[in-house]
């Protein structure tokens, strides 16, 4: 009996949080130098910004697109992370450095300098899909 109940909770709590996932309009999914954005129906004008992320010399940012409708707007800006202590860290968006905008099935490749930057996101129109970024 006590599997039943514990599996029934468990299944509540995926619901649970597989609903609240849903109403999220960007979701950024990073790994190592590789990220992933899923712009959920994004209204025009919608914006996120991603977590900072570090470019190393010589490196390219590739950018794909798989939006099935819209373009979003990604403005590399670049960031500076202050510490102190126990306290969590602070990120201060500085200039934007680059910005590409891309729709249904396009890519841009361009380099960056080597330092610390966020992506900062915009939907231009409605806008569907995902989209990825590498850094190679």
């Amino acid at each position: 009996m006590k599997k039943k109940w514990l599996a029934i909770l468990v299944a509540l709590m995926i619901s649970a949080l597989l609903a609240g996932c849903a109403g999220a309009t960007f979701t950024i999914i990073s790994g190592g130098e590789n990220s992933t954005i899923q712009v959920n129906n994004a209204e025009n004008g919608s914006t996120a910004e991603s977590a900072p992320f570090s470019v190393g010399k010589g490196k390219l940012v590739h950018v794909e697109s798989f939006l099935d409708k819209g373009e979003l707007k990604i403005d590399f800006a670049e960031a500076t992370i202050r510490r102190s202590g126990d306290e969590s860290e602070t990120v201060v968006v500085g200039d934007i450095v680059a910005s590409v905008t891309v729709g249904s099935g396009d890519g841009s490749e361009f380099s960056l300098e080597k330092g610390e930057y966020v992506m900062l996101l915009t939907a231009v129109g409605s806008t569907n899909g995902k989209v990825k970024v590498s850094i190679r």
